[in-house]
């Protein structure tokens, strides 16, 4: 029996791939319905469609055009190459959850998870505790698994009128976003380290940046974990995947896509054999990568920004960074530095 904690889209993917290479596998999730609450903005790049087939169901809205704003109001407008894709998250959760249901996978929604190890473990539900044997563990239970917390994300659901671009402000908080549904609602955001009172600065950042404050549907908050590549994601049979590995894009916060490729990784692990940290290297590659680019942002001022928002005026710098997806950041310094040797300058900041 193989025991999932967590029934995220990392979790719920996991026990579709188990379930339908004929694996017994049981899903405990620690609240009442799966997909509530929302904790993710939900905005994916095309690198999604790789893994699985974008459905009507969860999608709803997608774009190619993306505006980035500097803290002094400078603007960048970019055509992606591919669309970006916007999720109702807990239509998402519920479909994958759905999917692994058909396939033979057990859900049990409202089963908190006390304590336990590969061969059994304790649960709560309902005020009682019953023990569960399993043979393999799989903690898929988000950022409270992981060794390091990076911050905390805090979005509203705004009615207000947007022509369809994806809007980031890099340097407000960490960073923060505008993100387009579609029929006049958008997703309005701010991420930060913890203690830095988050919900004040988007209350802030809405009132300031031009965004203007429209009626606010709900509240949705989440903890962002930062990779930290010594975290033990795998000890004998117990295994961390999606967040509760900090399997997240540290530049972005994005986490969907790195959740999926691992938990399709440590699938082929549980029923094929093999290392799951071998499968997973070409992906502990790039977080590493992104944890890099999140420690040089962290050093920027606000002359810094300017600076490299003035190197993006150059029509080929925008090029390259339109055609680079967010998931292979690797892929994206060579290019701009083959066109432009000023991006050198970034190396100092990973050191003041």
């Amino acid at each position: 029996m193989i025991s999932i904690i967590g029934a995220g889209p990392a979790g719920c993917y996991l026990a579709y791939l188990l379930a339908k290479n004929g694996k017994k596998v049981q899903v405990f999730e620690e609240h009442g319905k799966i997909g509530k609450p929302v904790q993710c903005t939900g905005i994916v790049t095309s690198e999604f469609e790789d893994i699985m087939e974008l459905k009507k169901e969860f999608v709803v809205n997608k774009t190619n055009k993306v505006r980035l704003s500097s803290i002094s109001g400078k603007c960048i407008e970019l055509e992606l190459k591919k669309d970006n894709y916007i999720l109702d998250r807990a239509k998402f959760d519920f479909y994958l959850a759905k999917k692994a249901e058909k396939a033979g996978a057990e859900f049990f929604p409202g089963a908190k998870f006390i304590k336990g190890n590969k061969d059994f473990f304790i649960i709560r539900q309902k005020d009682k505790e019953k023990k569960i044997k399993n043979d393999i563990l799989v903690g898929a239970d988000g950022p409270l698994s992981a060794v390091a917390k990076l911050a905390i994300g805090f979005q509203y659901r705004v009615c207000m009128d947007n022509d369809n671009f994806i809007e980031f402000y890099p340097g407000i908080g960490i960073y923060s976003w505008v993100v387009p549904e579609g029929k006049g609602v958008c997703r309005v955001g701010i991420a930060d380290y913890l203690g830095r009172n988050v919900r004040k600065k988007l209350d802030f950042f809405l009132r300031n940046k031009g965004i203007g404050r429209g009626k606010i549907i709900d509240c949705q908050a989440g903890l962002i974990p930062g990779y930290n590549a010594k975290i033990k994601f795998q000890k004998d049979d117990v295994f961390l995947v999606g967040d509760a590995a900090a399997q997240v894009k540290a530049s972005t916060g994005g986490g969907i896509v790195p959740g999926l490729i691992a938990a399709k990784e440590l699938a082929k692990t549980i029923t094929m054999g093999g290392s799951y940290k071998e499968r997973i290297k070409k992906l502990r590659k790039e977080l590493l990568i992104h944890s890099i680019a999140r420690h040089i942002l962290d050093n920027f001022t606000k002359k810094d920004w300017d600076y490299l928002f003035k190197l993006f005026e150059n029509k080929k710098n925008r090029e390259i960074l339109s055609t680079i997806e967010r998931e292979k950041i690797s892929m994206l310094l060579f290019p701009l530095l083959r066109n432009d040797l000023r991006f050198l300058w970034l190396a100092k900041k990973l050191f003041f």
